[in-house]
């Protein structure tokens, strides 16, 4: 038996609402980990799951519990968040302690943080006490103070090149970092909290397919010939890369979070070469207005029944070289993941270079082509990237396993737990 700590640092864990989606969101950065949890406490049911970060676990009825956890071996260490927040960042310790629970490896998904989190033990360049917000109390103290407290090996998933990063008070870093690119990221941390010392490292970046979370626990099933009958040859599902894109943001404009801008591509690629199409995201009041294919943000559990009406559409990553989940989403409801040129320019993933595109004029040709060949191409890559091995969550357990230098002899079992069901239209179901 091994006990491992796992939380979503920078947000909360929904439970609650993983199927259905939160009301007026897009979706939670957090669902794909909750579908993570739940896959690794299934297939590994020998071991244990604390959970030290924000959650709504506590909130969920016994039930789900039973649903999502058969073999009850997940747990929470911090309970309701109306924890007083001076004694949140605590709490985990608190609760190991007192039920004698050793802690062995650690398994942290990585959203947005702050640099400083942790109240009354780190100081500023002043040697002040540094003053923490309420948003990282909350959100990023008890799984930082778990980690520096405990000390042991854990591996960081990252999914989203904004937030990879870890914060000045985590002194217990990372053996490794799985993502979807692979590269290095440097930290300046304290040594610890009585000597704050700096110290810089480097920490490897490794490429291990964790995008596929998205997709576990679901059944997929390759198209055939009802894919001609689809209603939208192509539309796309795109958020803006900051908010403070704009109707005259260029590739060259430099937005705020030090990101490239996605709505030039957006223009550039898809509004300016196809008449009919929808772009399901969020984005500033002007940009909505500028076209009617704007239709704002749309929860999952809508947005997914809908894709299965398109045909095509094209991936753009968060940054460049990235591969997003996008690929996988599209490639499960049966549309064409056609990849813009800064999309996985490492071809990292397994998506057959079919649905590679280097330029507007080949997007449209390609699109032109006939259906029979397009059933046939979404189908291979199907078949490479959403097979059995890896829906099931074998890969990516083995991965996780692996890297923390743990042998796993098992054969993960597949359940059908989010398969999106197709509807005939969005009627009825938009917000």
């Amino acid at each position: 038996m091994t006990n491992f700590v796992y939380a979503k640092v920078g947000l909360s864990l929904r439970f609650n609402t993983i199927d259905v989606g939160g009301k007026g969101d897009f979706f939670s950065g957090s669902d794909d980990w909750v579908r993570l949890l739940v896959n690794l406490a299934y297939n590994n049911p020998d071991d244990n799951f604390y959970i030290i970060g924000a959650s709504d676990f506590s909130d969920l009825k016994s039930s789900t519990i039973n649903k999502l956890f058969p073999n009850n071996n997940v747990f929470d260490t911090i309970g309701k968040r109306v924890v007083n927040k001076y004694e949140r960042p605590y709490a985990p310790i608190e609760y190991l302690n007192k039920n004698n629970i050793n802690i062995d490896y650690g398994i942290i998904t990585l959203g947005p943080v702050l640099h400083r989190t942790i109240p009354n033990l780190t100081r500023t360049k002043k040697g002040s006490v540094a003053k923490i917000l309420d948003r990282g109390i909350n959100f990023q103290a008890p799984v930082w103070h778990t980690l520096n407290e405990i000390g042991m090996d854990w591996v960081c998933l990252s999914d989203d090149p904004r937030t990879l990063k870890l914060s000045y008070d985590l002194h217990n870093l990372p053996t490794k970092i799985l993502s979807q690119v692979e590269g290095e990221v440097s930290c300046v941390n304290i040594t610890s909290y009585d000597n704050q010392t700096e110290i810089k490292t480097n920490i490897k970046v490794e490429y291990r397919n964790i995008e596929v979370s998205n997709c576990l626990d679901q059944k997929i099933c390759e198209v055939d010939d009802s894919w001609k009958k689809r209603r939208k040859l192509i539309s796309t599902a795109l958020n803006e890369a900051s908010y403070d894109e704009g109707v005259n943001t260029t590739y060259t404009t430099k937005l705020r979070n030090g990101h490239r801008p996605r709505y030039p591509i957006l223009k550039e690629w898809l509004l300016n070469n196809f008449e009919d199409m929808n772009v399901y995201g969020s984005w500033s009041e002007d940009i909505i207005k500028s076209s009617k294919a704007f239709k704002g943000k749309i929860n999952r559990h809508k947005l997914y029944p809908e894709m299965m009406n398109w045909k095509h559409s094209l991936c753009v990553p968060i940054d460049k070289g990235w591969a997003t989940a996008k690929y996988l989403e599209y490639l499960k409801c049966g549309v064409s993941p056609f990849m813009h040129p800064e999309y996985d320019d490492q071809r990292n993933t397994k998506v057959q270079d079919f649905h590679r595109v280097n330029s507007t004029e080949e997007l449209k040709d390609k699109i032109e082509m006939d259906d029979n060949t397009h059933i046939e191409e979404i189908n291979k890559s199907i078949k490479n990237c959403l097979s059995d091995e890896y829906v099931s969550g074998q890969k990516i357990n083995d991965d996780i396993y692996e890297s923390l230098g743990l042998k796993r002899n098992i054969k993960n079992k597949l359940r059908d737990l989010w398969t999106p069901q197709a509807v005939g239209s969005l009627d009825g179901f938009m917000d």
